[in-house]
């Protein structure tokens, strides 16, 4: 059965054929336009990537490529990622967005594998921004002193 959630608040709603709905609730309390998520009880078919506890699902409009991280960016799964933006470049991409606010969990390689993604995107003369990460992941930019070095933005 398909459903679609929120990575922003968690709310979990009934799929009803519409891919651009916003969460109503992040509406309401946040004044966010936050855009809900498909998910699935189904396992995951191909055109995801998952390794570990790390899922990838890219969107691509026009030449925007977001990728929604969400599990554990760890030495297991930073390949995986580095892989992701590395296919993305090469596709043409001139815009790359990493929608962080699902990672639970991130260690040096994960963030390794961020720093890897900045420097793949500009050498493809591709614009590289992060969206803000889930508090673990806040923690991790703030002790490294990289918070500030890194391009966040709103995921829109």
């Amino acid at each position: 059965m398909l459903r679609l959630r929120c990575l922003s608040c968690g709310l979990d709603v009934p799929y009803k054929g519409s891919a651009g709905d916003l969460c109503p609730r992040c509406q309401v309390r946040k004044g966010q336009a936050v855009e809900l998520i498909t998910i699935s009880d189904r396992p995951a078919v191909a055109g995801r990537r998952s390794i570990g506890h790390l899922r990838i699902y890219t969107t691509v409009t026009d030449r925007r490529h977001v990728l929604t991280l969400s599990g554990e960016l760890d030495i297991g799964s930073a390949q995986v990622l580095e892989h992701a933006v590395e296919e993305a470049c090469a596709a043409g991409a001139t815009e790359l967005v990493l929608d962080l606010a699902a990672i639970d969990f991130m260690d040096s390689m994960g963030l390794r594998a961020l720093l890897h993604a900045r420097t793949t995107c500009q050498a493809a003369d591709c614009d590289y921004h992060l969206t803000p990460a889930s508090r673990p992941v806040q923690r991790v930019l703030d002790a490294t002193g990289l918070r500030g070095s890194l391009s966040l933005r709103k995921a829109s």
